[in-house]
């Protein structure tokens, strides 16, 4: 969410460089771009991040169709 509103806000900038003819204020809006994409992080958990001792159950259906 954070994301969407950092990219709504650097397209707000851009447009109004554009509208008052003053470049370094699209440019501000492409530094606020480039903050929000480098910072969003991925909040979802992959299996290997579980640290779990328990495997999954496809990761041993997969292993037992091997034998």
């Amino acid at each position: 969410m954070r994301l969407l509103l950092l990219v709504l806000v650097a397209a707000g900038f851009v447009a109004a460089g554009f509208y008052w003819r003053q470049p370094w204020i699209g440019a501000v809006g492409l530094l606020v771009l480039f903050a929000g994409m480098f910072t969003d992080r991925d909040d979802v958990a992959n299996d290997e991040e579980k640290r779990s001792f328990e495997t999954t159950k496809s990761v041993r259906n997969m292993r037992s169709r091997d034998r």
